[in-house]
């Protein structure tokens, strides 16, 4: 751990700092066990699934740049996609990868005095500054609400600060910074907001293969490694920051603009933060962190990273430039409102001239156009993750995950592609829809009971939650050949899982909601009875128009039953 000259050392390529699920069980590896074979690599399992997130790019900006080129001078994408992923599958390793390692190996050096990874080395402030490890430690910044020791939030091993460091480049919080020497946007010794990280406004999007390698390239898509992004270089390339801007690195402009991201590899390491680590024998005990290198226009029309999908802006649209921003997956009923952005193709309905639909992940764009090619009803094994931050973004909120798996067939742009990714949609447009009745009934059972309206949000969300892991299994195990068998078999599962909810509903309601009460009077007296009774009627009525495929099968099945009891 230590150079010739007594100088520590923590090489990220050689120690063990990537905590892994392997073939044999949990393991720590460095990167280049990751390449090498010695092991087999499932997943990264880490401390959090951002971190998990932010470290595996990480491995893809290595896997990026060491083929970068290779699939042109193949001269067939497809085939050589098609033909990487057997060989890592059955090798288990990437010998172009141990080679393009073999170049940046001090780079990687968690501790060099001149070059550390994703550090300044002399970074500083006028005050010295020096901040708790827990900076870093998105559970442990504040006193309350922490998992963490006393002692494991005054110092980190070398192996968990390099996983932190790496999270915090892709994900700290906006809001002010210790002001660094050198930087000329510094004023009264402040670094003013400049943004959360990169990966902190995107919605991040992993296809798992059956190990790591195989993950590494299913992100992979072609435009990833084209001629065309041979100046897309990770930090590792790059000459080291200094603490400015990296379009200023000496500190000259008294504003300078933000650095243009130059494609994925850049992105995916991107150093929004300067950061210095100081270390007391084996452990960091203390941490800067300043302003670094700011996303330019809040990630408008910031392109080219595979792994998130883009919504579109019809605020910031001008006229001749479509505006489109990295789109994170929403906190609440995550899986339903992050379909479209997984799915919606812009030949799609529900989208015209002036609504653009979102753009895809790319990574699944190009895993969709493989498939196809070799005629594969494969899926795709699909997570997501986003952080959710706090007012203006100055504080780490909620960590949104989830997994899906996506038949890829369901993103190709056919006709009958277009006509089963409708119904997929509609799925989730009728949970929604049936959501809202639910929330709507539950509400007014308390006017029944003598209260006041007010749509029950607990009861629409208690739903979403019950269906949720339903509709993912079902998702998967769609058969695209009876789509709308399939389509009205979950139409009865909402209406099942529904009235379960509804049921209970009215037993906790109380006697007085199913002796109901009269409303809307007029003059003349008159009024309706509000109860249990005429409001589940209504319910009933509102779900057979919510779920109209159901009705109309049901109602198809009726017909033919009182036809054959009249032969």
């Amino acid at each position: 751990m230590s150079h010739l000259d007594n100088h520590p050392s923590f090489n990220l390529l050689e120690q063990p700092w990537i905590i892994c699920e392997t073939s044999t069980g949990t393991e720590k590896l460095g990167i280049r066990k990751i390449f090498d074979g010695s092991t087999t690599p499932l997943q990264i399992r880490g401390d959090s699934p951002t971190q998990d997130y932010a470290v595996r790019r990480v491995l893809l900006a290595i896997f990026w740049r060491a083929h970068q080129g290779a699939a042109a001078n193949s001269g067939d994408w497809e085939q050589w996609f098609i033909s990487k992923r057997k060989e890592l599958v059955e090798s288990g390793r990437d010998d172009v990868a141990l080679e393009y390692l073999d170049k940046y190996r001090h780079r990687f050096d968690l501790l060099d005095p001149e070059e550390p990874f994703m550090q300044v080395a002399d970074l500083d402030t006028t005050k010295a500054t020096r901040q708790t490890v827990s900076r870093i430690l998105p559970d442990s910044e504040q006193d309350y609400f922490t998992m963490r020791t006393h002692e494991g939030r005054e110092s980190l091993a070398f192996d968990e600060a390099a996983r932190w460091l790496i999270h915090t480049q892709a994900y700290d919080y906006s809001g002010i910074k210790s002001g660094a020497i050198g930087d000329p946007r510094v004023k009264g010794g402040k670094g003013y907001p400049i943004g959360t990280g990169w990966s902190g406004m995107t919605g991040g999007t992993t296809i798992h293969g059956r190990s790591l390698l195989e993950t590494l390239l299913l992100n992979t898509p072609e435009e990833v490694l084209s001629p065309s992004s041979a100046d897309d270089l990770p930090v590792w390339e790059r000459e080291a920051d200094s603490s400015a801007q990296r379009n200023d690195p000496a500190g000259k402009l008294a504003k300078p603009e933000a650095p243009q991201p130059q494609g994925a590899a850049d992105l995916a390491t991107w150093q929004s933060r300067r950061i210095r680590l100081f270390t007391e024998g084996n452990r960091v005990v203390a941490v800067l962190v300043s302003n670094g290198d700011q996303i330019p226009d809040a990630g408008k029309n910031v392109f080219g990273d595979p792994m998130t999908p883009y919504r579109f802006s019809k605020n910031q649209t001008k006229k001749g430039q479509l505006a489109f921003y990295p789109k994170p997956y929403d906190a609440q009923r995550t899986m339903w409102r992050s379909l479209d952005a997984l799915l919606v193709s812009e030949s799609d309905a529900g989208f015209t001239g002036a609504d653009h639909a979102p753009k895809r992940p790319d990574n699944l764009v190009n895993f969709s156009r493989i498939a196809k090619l070799q005629r594969s009803n494969e899926i795709a094994d699909v997570s997501i993750v986003s952080m959710e931050y706090g007012a203006q973004s100055s504080s780490v909120g909620t960590v949104i995950t989830g997994n899906i798996g996506l038949p890829l067939s369901l993103l190709q742009d056919d006709g009958v592609s277009r006509v089963q990714r409708q119904y997929v949609r509609d799925a989730a447009d009728v949970t929604r829809n049936a959501a809202t009745s639910l929330g709507w009934f539950a509400g007014q059972l308390a006017v029944a009971a003598g209260g006041e309206y007010e749509f029950d949000v607990d009861a629409a969300d208690r739903l979403y939650t019950v269906l949720e892991p339903l509709f993912i299994t079902w998702l998967r195990g769609l058969d695209l050949e009876n789509i709308e068998e399939e389509a009205i078999s979950w139409q009865a599962q909402i209406r099942k899982q529904l009235f379960l909810i509804a049921d209970e509903a009215v037993r906790g309601a109380g006697q007085k909601a199913l002796i109901g009460r009269v409303v809307d009077s007029g003059e003349d007296g008159n009024g309706r009875v509000v109860s249990a009774g005429s409001l589940y009627r209504h319910l009933q009525y509102r779900l057979s128009q919510d779920l109209p495929l159901l009705r109309e099968h049901e109602q198809e099945a009726r017909a033919l039953r009182q036809k054959g009891d009249t032969e």
